[in-house]
């Protein structure tokens, strides 16, 4: 027997291993970090920063000089080292109008475009995270209330049969109670299917590939009320203001290109030529330099030049529109947060204390006689739904602070 209890107990240590080991915990800190670190979209946004660092150094480039190698005078029954001139030149094309310079200009343009909208997308992934931890820290809430509420509505069941089994209550008052009970063994399970749903939200959000059971163990609490900002420093935070304004930058940087596109090209050429004299063995030697010059007279850019300056009006136009959406996010968000902080502080929080208070009382006063089963059954109804309602308010207090943040500007 000693042996067997032994064994059950290193049974029963192992297992409870192995269930820490199947459902770690995660706090919000946690689930941002590990977001940041797995999540495929980021380290693609990454990769656009890569390769737009690659063309402004591809810009930076000289381009490549030409080599001509070219015999002149090639006819049948002829000697090739007497009777045929050589030619060697070397082409390099010039940039000497501010074209080169301008490229560079433009592709850095690019680089700080992709820089920024790489700060968007981890900015998105971290709002979509904290939202995402907080609907799931609320239904796993509601399914830890509503499965203590089970536990402890098994005992008055139990209460119930035995004083059924001494006469003690009709049978009706037990059938009532059983009723209840399977009423709320039903909301467990929908609460254990939404926070099932939440969590897998959550993981998603996450980048995880495995979706782990894990317990998510975020402080429920209101806290310390948070200063807003104005919505002055929310424009200058906010990352899509900045993404717009390098887009319009980028844009800027693109017209000032296509007008200098219109400039002449220049190509300077050096080479050597061997003429063989005539019904003789020897030749001359000569040197050989030119320069071309492209003549724009029908071709000016002219449609380029058009296109780029649409395209920086219209990039105004979205700055514009990005900093009305930043005001308006701003002015929605505060309100909201404002709004949810006062109905949780001024209503939810005291209704939960009154509920438990009355649910208490009607405990009590049944136990002692002095009321029916309906006054407790109601009580006990009004208590859980002052606790579903508590955490559901509470989901909406966090999820509006992370509203307010976002449009603030603040991760």
């Amino acid at each position: 027997m000693r042996r067997l209890s032994v064994y059950l107990v290193v049974i029963f240590w192992i297992s409870s291993i192995n269930l820490c080991r199947a459902q770690p915990q995660l706090t919000l800190t946690e689930a941002v970090q590990r977001a940041l670190r797995t999540r495929a979209s980021l380290k693609a946004e990454s990769e656009r920063v890569a390769a737009a660092e690659g063309l402004t150094n591809q810009a930076r480039l000289f381009q490549n000089p030409e080599f001509q190698f070219q015999n002149e005078n090639l006819r049948p029954r002829q000697t090739y080292g007497r009777d045929v001139d050589t030619l060697a030149m070397i082409s390099q094309p010039l940039d000497v109008l501010g074209k080169r310079r301008l490229r560079i200009a433009l592709a850095g343009e690019g680089v700080v475009r992709a820089q920024a909208e790489q700060k968007l997308a981890r900015w998105q992934v971290i709002q979509g995270v904290k939202l995402a931890y907080w609907a799931a820290r609320g239904a796993q809430e509601i399914h830890d209330v509503l499965k203590t509420t089970v536990g402890n509505f098994q005992k008055i069941v139990e209460y119930h049969s035995a004083q059924l089994s001494v006469g003690a209550i009709a049978e009706q008052d037990l059938l009532r109670v059983r009723l209840e009970a399977e009423r709320l063994k039903i909301s467990q399970d929908l609460a254990a299917i939404e926070f099932n749903r939440a969590r897998v939200q959550l993981l998603k959000e996450m980048g995880e590939t495995e979706l782990t059971a894990i317990v998510l163990t975020e402080p429920m609490n209101v806290g310390s009320a948070m200063p807003p900002l104005d919505v002055d420093q929310a424009l200058a935070n906010r990352v899509e203001v900045e993404v717009a304004r390098a887009a319009l930058e980028q844009a800027r940087a693109n017209a000032r290109l296509q007008d200098v596109a219109a400039r002449p090209d220049l190509n300077l050429t050096a080479g050597y030529k061997r003429t063989q004299l005539p019904d003789t063995t020897t030749g001359v030697n000569t040197a050989m330099v030119s320069v071309r010059i492209t003549l724009p007279f029908a071709d000016k850019n002219q449609g380029n030049r058009i296109a780029a300056e649409a395209e920086v009006r219209r990039q105004q136009q979205l700055v514009a529109a990005t900093e009305a959406q930043v005001r308006a996010d701003y002015y929605g968000a505060l309100e909201e947060f404002e709004s949810r902080r006062t109905e949780f502080i001024d209503g939810l929080q005291p209704l939960r204390e009154h509920a438990a208070d009355i649910s208490s009382i009607a405990s009590a006063a049944y136990a002692a006689g002095g009321t029916d089963l309906l006054r407790l059954l109601d009580a006990e109804r009004a208590r859980l739904d002052a606790e579903l309602a508590w955490a559901r308010g509470m989901v909406d207090y966090h999820q509006s602070i992370v509203k307010l943040e976002a449009a603030e500007g603040v991760e």
